[in-house]
């Protein structure tokens, strides 16, 4: 006979089923946390060897530091640095080995992650574990912030910099990152290893201290603004593995007297040595091809140049200002160049570059053929009285003229053939008499007639005229307009004016002298709070005067492009309808220490804040990345970026 269970005896046997499956998963949890687990089998003994082999290491640096000692009493072991691929101590003092060679038991795999650094060890954990076992024995587990290669612009690493004022970089960087060591007290001497690969924008820039740098072989590129304002340094050595130096990358490092460039640069950028004032010697590297905008710019013990075969570019302003450079030569085989008569031309006739100082030349010719004269083709010509200027002339620019406090220039001749420009006493204007291209300095008064419409860049140059009135006929005011014009005391602006650049009045000591006015009925732009507006309010073009501290006026949306450039306040208050800020829009505010950005701010552009050395707090009230870019050129990097909570 069949027996049947009921539903009740089947769902006991159910259960039991159940209980049972889960008692077994409870005990293979158990089992396998026993093994595997924080204090598992596996994880124990896993503790004990790196115990085991920790503690051998630290009595093998023990050993090697008491053997060192031994032979030469003056050994540091607190200068020891060793990594993969070097050994150093004593500073400077360096021999052939690795860290395996304090080490001899240390395999190949922790080769890659041990480091000693000033004679500490230090362990870059790839786990808890190695972290937990590095700290119960007295091993730091580095503190240095460095992804994938990168030493970041972080307060982390500037624990890397010694007592002495040495920088000593971890074996595992490849490369310095933006602002990382920007604006650092006491830092005397920096030692790039070949192990690093980029030096990047503004590494080192700012730091008044520094008195060395080595560079040592390996190194591919140096950044934008790498060394910028490292004012006591005096020498530097360019290894040949070096490629590429970035825009500015020594710029005013006023002490540096001796450069020894990188037989494969190709290209010396854009004021790459600016302001090396005392600059006396400089290699111009056999594959040159270019020499870029004020590379030399006020280099004014540089007296010795000659221009390589291989070069094919340079810019007229490249040396202005160098007014020992008596020695400018160029290769008799250069296909681009040529000298006469202390004048660079290119050798197709068409534009003049510029003139070797020429202090006692009265009268300058320019040769026919000439077709162009650009940026400060004419700046070294300070005694110059008489311009005579060719027929074949195609363009000029105001910023061609000499520069210091000239007053000599009095005539500018232009033949009447020629189809672009005329001149009428010190004036000249483009040939339909629209554009007023440039004023002698000479000049005290200054008239502009009614059928201009356009003062193009440079018109007014380091003009010596007190006042300037710019009739309703005039439309646009073009950059540099009165660029060092220190002795302008008002300017009124008409109601014409619809296009007014945001530096034309820079640069020099203008602002603390000058009044500016713009007319009531000028539908363009109106005077608030020292700043020039758009009409509407919403844009920032340009500002007034030096001031301590300037308000930004609620309304405003953008900052333009260069708008507060070259502003010495030390407070800027933000308002919080702001959206938008350009680029240059802080440039060379050396006065700024910190400045917040509301929460308004949706874009800042990539050079906002570009040459402000002592900037070292910039607040956003935004989340962390919420506004992409940063840190936006601010010379310290992401360690002067502080994100709101």
């Amino acid at each position: 006979m069949k027996i049947k269970k009921t539903t009740k005896e089947r769902g006991i046997t159910l259960i039991a089923l159940i209980v049972t499956i889960i008692v077994l998963i409870v005990l293979a949890v158990v089992s396998i946390n026993a093994i595997f687990g924080a204090e598992g089998l596996i994880n124990q003994a896993r503790r004990t060897d790196l115990i085991a082999d920790f503690t051998v290491y630290i009595d093998e640096k023990k050993t090697y530091d008491s053997q060192k000692k031994y032979e030469n009493s003056n050994y540091d072991g607190e200068s020891l640095n060793a990594g993969r691929t070097t050994l150093t101590y004593n500073t400077q003092e360096g021999t052939e080995g690795n860290i395996q060679t304090v080490i001899p038991s240390m395999d190949d795999e922790y080769a890659g992650m041990f480091e000693i650094i000033k004679g500490e060890f230090y362990l870059y954990a790839a786990s808890d574990i190695e972290r937990e076992v590095a700290t119960e024995l007295g091993i730091e587990v580095s503190p240095y912030l460095i992804d994938n290669g990168v030493l970041l612009s972080a307060n982390a690493n500037l624990g890397l910099q010694t007592e002495n004022g040495v920088v000593t970089l971890p074996e595992r960087v490849t490369e310095i990152g933006e602002g990382a060591f920007s604006g650092v007290e006491g830092l005397k001497e920096v030692i790039v290893p070949g192990t690093v690969k980029i030096i990047q924008k503004n590494a080192f820039s700012y730091n008044t201290e520094i008195e060395k740098v080595t560079i040592e072989d390996g190194v591919l590129s140096i950044g934008e603004s790498a060394f910028e304002e490292c004012s006591s340094l005096k020498e530097v050595i360019i290894p040949d593995s070096v490629i590429a130096i970035g825009t500015r990358a020594f710029r005013s490092c006023k002490n540096i007297e001796k450069v020894q460039l990188s037989n494969n640069i190709t290209s010396i950028e854009f004021q790459t040595f600016l302001s090396c004032t005392n600059l006396t010697t400089i290699n111009m590297p056999s594959n040159l091809t270019n020499i870029s905008g004020e590379a030399f710019v006020n280099c004014t013990k540089l007296d010795d140049i000659t221009i390589p075969v291989s070069v094919t570019s340079i810019i007229s302003d490249a040396f202005t200002n160098c007014t020992s450079l008596y020695n400018l030569a160029i290769d008799e085989a250069n296909a681009t160049y040529e000298v006469e008569d202390g004048i660079i031309y290119t050798k197709d006739n068409s534009t003049l570059i510029m003139l070797a100082p020429m202090s006692e030349a009265k009268t300058v010719t320019v040769r026919e053929g000439v077709k162009r004269l650009n940026s400060s083709s004419l700046a070294m010509c300070t005694s110059m009285t008489t311009l005579n200027l060719p027929s074949s002339l195609e363009y000029i620019t105001g910023l061609a003229f000499p520069i210091g406090n000239n007053t000599t220039l009095e005539t500018i001749n232009i033949p009447e053939s020629n189809e672009y420009y005329k001149t009428e006493d010190g004036y000249i204007y483009s040939k339909d008499g629209t554009e007023l291209v440039y004023v002698t300095s000479t000049k005290t008064t200054i008239s502009i007639n009614e059928d201009v419409e356009v003062i193009k860049t440079g018109a007014m140059y380091r003009t010596n005229a007190t006042e300037i009135v710019i009739p309703d006929n005039v439309t646009t005011i073009e950059s540099n307009a009165f660029r060092y014009s220190n002795t302008l005391k008002s300017i009124y602006i008409g109601k014409g004016v619809n296009s007014l650049n945001s530096t034309f009045k820079a640069y020099g000591n203008i602002y603390s002298t000058l009044d500016i006015t713009i007319d009531e009925e000028n539908p363009y732009y109106k005077i608030e709070e020292n700043l020039i507006l758009t009409k509407d309010g919403k844009v920032v073009v340009s500002y007034l005067k030096n001031v301590q501290s300037q308000i930004i006026p609620e309304g405003v949306e953008k900052l333009g492009d260069s708008a507060l450039t070259g502003l010495n306040a030390t407070e800027i208050i933000l308002p919080s309808t702001l959206k938008e800020i350009e680029e240059n829009a802080f440039r060379s505010c050396t006065g700024l220490t910190e400045i917040e950005i509301p929460s308004s701010v949706e874009t800042i552009n990539s050079t906002a804040f570009s040459l402000c050395g002592n900037l070292s707090e910039v607040r956003i009230n935004k989340e962390k990345g919420s506004i992409s870019g940063s840190p936006w050129s601010v010379p310290k990097g992401d360690r002067a970026i502080i994100w709101a909570e």
